[in-house]
C-alpha cells in the first residue's frame, strides 16, 4: 500500500515538527525580557538606551539624565562602528557593473503589436 507508507511518513514528519514547536516554548515572556531598562522616575520599561534617553528628554526634561547613560550610548556607538568595520573587511569588493548590450529592434515589431491589438479587439489593423 503506497498511501499507507506515505501517511506514516507524513505523520512522523508532523510529530517531529510538533516536538520542535514544543521545545521553542511560548513567546509570552520574550517581550518582557526585551524591555530591560526602567525609567527611574515613572518606572516605564524601555528596550534600548537610546529609547530611555529620548524618553527622559521628552517626558522628564527637568530632571537630569541617569548616571552612565551617555557613556553607555557612546560605548554602543563604538561597538557598532567596530562591527561595521569588521563587516566591511569581510565583504568582497564590489565589482564594477557590467554594461548591458543594447538589443537591436527587429523589423516588424510593430506588426506583432498590431496583430496582438487586433486579437484583443483594442486596436485597428495597420496597413
Amino acid at each position: 500500500m503506497v498511501r499507507g507508507a506515505a501517511k506514516a511518513k507524513a505523520q512522523e514528519a508532523n510529530a517531529k515538527k510538533q516536538q520542535a514547536a514544543k521545545k521553542s516554548g511560548s513567546q509570552l515572556g520574550l517581550g518582557a525580557k526585551a524591555l530591560s531598562l526602567d525609567c527611574a522616575i515613572c518606572k516605564t520599561r524601555m528596550p534600548t538606551l537610546q529609547n530611555l534617553k529620548d524618553h527622559m528628554e521628552s517626558k522628564h526634561s527637568a530632571s537630569p539624565l541617569p548616571d552612565g547613560l551617555e557613556e553607555g550610548l557612546r560605548a554602543q556607538a563604538e561597538k557598532r562602528a567596530m562591527d561595521q568595520k569588521l563587516k566591511d573587511k569581510k565583504a568582497p569588493p564590489s565589482a564594477a557593473p557590467k554594461k548591458k548590450k543594447k538589443k537591436k529592434k527587429k523589423k516588424g515589431g510593430d506588426a506583432d503589436l498590431s496583430l496582438l491589438m487586433e486579437g484583443l479587439g483594442t486596436g485597428k489593423k495597420k496597413r
